[in-house]
């Protein structure tokens, strides 16, 4: 059951990761102002957040 584990954390968190890389693409190679960037890196901060309040909990459950 390790591995399986280790694969969904893996595949989980090449998913969180990739809006964060995809905005930092936005933000230098397509000019795009700033503003608009840090208000969508704001939302998932908080949906982030979210993920990690209810992975704490269910580990530590």
């Amino acid at each position: 059951m390790t591995g399986v584990k280790l694969e969904l954390f893996i595949e989980f968190g090449v998913i969180l990761i990739s809006p964060v890389i995809y905005h930092a693409y936005l933000l230098k190679y397509k000019k795009i102002p700033r503003d608009i960037v840090f208000k969508d890196l704001k939302i998932y901060l908080f949906l982030y957040g979210l993920i990690a309040m209810t992975s704490l909990f269910l580990l530590l459950r």
